[in-house]
C-alpha cells in the first residue's frame, strides 16, 4: 500500500498516540535535566512516528496492527534499560504497556469483526479505555510532579521517590486523585470529549454498514437476477434466436394506480439506449439483432422488477423505466441501484456475445431524472392502455443522449442526486453542467465514480 498523508494523520490522531504524547509531557516536565528530557522526548517521538508510519501503511492487516502498536512501549523500555534506571513495576511502565496492549487488541478486533454490533462494541471499549488511560496518565503526572518537587527540596530520598512511583503506591494515590474536587472539571472534560469521538465513530460504522448494504447489490435481488439469467440461458439452448418473441413490457397498471382520469405522480425515470444500435444491428443481422434486443429487454425487466420499478415504454433500443408509481419511498435510490444492476448484467451479455463470436463492443447510456409524470389511459378508442408523459421523461431522455457527448454510461440529474441517500450519493461524482428543459441556468450532472 502506498503512503498516504491522510492515513498517517488519522493514525497520529487516533487513540494509540494520545498516551505517548502525554508520556512525552511527563518526561519533559519532571526530568531533572532539560537536555536529558529533550533527548528522551525526541527518541520516544521518533519511535512513535515510526509506529504511526507503519500503521498507516499496513495497519489494515490485523496481526501487523497488533505488533506495530507495541513499538513505542518496547522502545521506551529499551531506552530506560539503557539508562539503567528501569523498574518493571514503575507506574509509567505498567501504564504504557497496559494501555498499548489494550488499545492494540481492540483495534485489531475492530478490523476482524464484520458485524456492526461487534464493531460498535469494540469502538465503545476503545473509547472508554482511552478516557481511562488519559485519566490514569493525568493522575500519574500529578503524582510525579509532587514527588519530584519533594525530592528536589530534600524532603524524601531517591529510594522513597522510586517507591512512591511504583504501581503499588499509585493505586492508593489514584483513589484520592479521583475524589479530589479540583480534578472533577478535568475529568468531565475528558469524558465529554471522548463521548463526542465515540458518537463520530458510531456514525462512521453505521455509514460503512449502509454503504456495504446499498452499494453492493442486495443478495435477494442478485439471486433473482442469477436465476433469471440461468433461465434465459436454458431457453437459448432450446430455441433458435429467431423463434423468440420480445418480452412484453409491464404496461398493465397496478390495482392501486388510478386509471379513470389523468393523475400526476412524483417519480424517478430511467431512460436507456444502446449506443450505435443501428450500425450494430447491421453488423449482427436481423436474427442476432432481434435476439440482442430481446435479451436487452429481459435484463431491464428483471432489474426494474427487482427494485420496484416498471417499464413504461419500449421503442427499438430505447427503454423507459419508472420508479415510485406505487411506493414513492426512496424511488431515486431504487432507480440508481436498478441502473447499477443493469450495467452489471450487461457485462454478462457482452461475455455471451464473445462466446458466440459476435461483436461485443456494446455500449449503453442511461439518464436518470426525478420529477412529476402524468399517468393516463392513452390510445385509440377500445385500445387504450396505461401510458406516461411529461417533462421528466424528456429530461431523462436528454441525459441519456448527453452520455454520448460526455462518453459516460450513466448521468444523474441534480433533482435526483439531492433525493438520494448519502450512501448512494457517495457512489457518484459531480461531472459537468448542462442546460436542461425549462431550466434558466446550467444544472449539475453527476456520473458514476470510476
Amino acid at each position: 500500500m502506498q503512503f498516504s498523508r491522510k492515513r498517517f494523520a488519522n493514525e497520529l490522531y487516533y487513540y494509540s498516540n494520545q498516551m505517548v504524547l502525554f508520556l512525552v509531557m511527563i518526561i519533559s516536565l519532571t526530568s531533572g535535566s532539560w537536555k536529558k528530557a529533550l533527548v528522551t522526548s525526541l527518541i520516544v517521538l521518533t519511535f512513535m512516528l515510526i509506529q504511526t508510519g507503519l500503521l498507516s501503511l499496513q495497519g489494515h492487516i490485523p496481526i501487523l496492527r497488533l505488533l506495530y502498536s507495541l513499538i513505542t512501549p518496547a522502545a521506551y523500555s529499551i531506552l530506560r534499560a539503557t539508562l539503567s534506571d528501569i523498574a518493571f513495576t514503575e507506574t509509567v511502565n505498567i501504564l504504557l504497556w497496559g494501555s498499548s496492549i489494550y488499545i492494540a487488541v481492540f483495534q485489531t478486533l475492530t478490523l476482524v469483526f464484520r458485524k456492526p454490533f461487534w464493531k460498535r462494541f469494540s469502538e465503545i471499549a476503545l473509547s472508554l479505555g482511552s478516557a481511562l488511560i488519559f485519566i490514569l496518565f493525568y493522575a500519574y503526572l500529578d503524582l510525579r510532579i509532587s514527588v519530584t518537587a519533594s525530592f528536589a527540596k530534600g524532603e524524601i530520598d531517591a529510594e522513597t521517590m522510586a517507591q512512591a512511583l511504583r504501581i503499588q503506591s499509585f493505586l492508593a494515590v489514584f483513589e484520592k486523585f479521583i475524589r479530589a474536587p479540583q480534578h472533577l472539571f478535568a475529568l468531565f472534560g475528558v469524558i465529554s470529549f471522548d463521548f463526542l469521538l465515540l458518537v463520530a465513530r458510531m456514525r462512521a460504522i453505521t455509514l460503512e454498514h449502509r454503504l456495504t448494504r446499498i452499494i453492493e447489490m442486495p443478495q435477494e435481488a442478485k439471486r433473482i437476477i442469477d436465476a433469471s439469467r440461468q433461465e434465459s440461458e436454458n431457453k437459448d439452448s432450446e430455441e433458435s434466436p429467431g423463434e423468440r418473441q420480445p418480452e412484453p413490457a409491464d404496461t398493465e397498471p397496478p390495482e392501486s394506480l388510478p386509471v379513470r382520469s389523468p393523475t400526476a405522480f412524483f417519480v424517478t425515470v430511467v431512460s436507456s439506449d444502446i449506443i450505435g444500435f443501428t450500425d450494430l444491428s447491421e453488423q449482427l443481422g436481423r436474427t442476432e439483432a432481434t435476439a440482442l434486443l430481446n435479451r436487452y429487454y429481459g435484463i431491464w425487466t428483471r432489474c426494474a422488477g427487482s427494485f420496484g420499478g416498471r417499464i413504461a415504454s419500449l421503442s427499438a433500443d430505447t427503454v423507459v423505466t419508472i420508479f415510485g408509481l406505487v411506493d414513492a419511498d426512496r424511488s431515486a435510490d431504487r432507480a440508481l441501484n436498478a441502473a447499477y444492476a443493469f450495467l452489471e448484467e450487461m457485462e454478462g451479455l457482452k461475455e455471451d456475445m464473445v462466446v458466440k463470436s459476435l461483436p461485443n463492443d456494446i455500449k449503453v447510456s442511461l439518464g436518470i431524472h426525478s420529477g412529476f409524470v402524468t399517468a393516463a389511459l392513452l390510445g385509440p378508442p377500445g385500445q387504450q392502455k396505461m401510458g406516461f408523459y411529461g417533462d421528466t421523461i424528456a429530461i431523462a431522455a436528454r441525459l441519456d443522449s448527453l452520455c454520448r457527448e460526455f462518453h459516460q454510461s450513466l448521468l444523474v440529474s441534480h433533482a435526483t442526486y439531492r433525493r438520494l441517500a448519502l450512501e448512494s450519493q457517495v457512489t457518484l461524482e459531480r461531472f459537468s453542467e448542462a442546460l436542461l428543459r425549462k431550466s434558466t441556468r446550467p444544472m449539475p450532472l453527476y456520473a458514476k465514480k470510476p
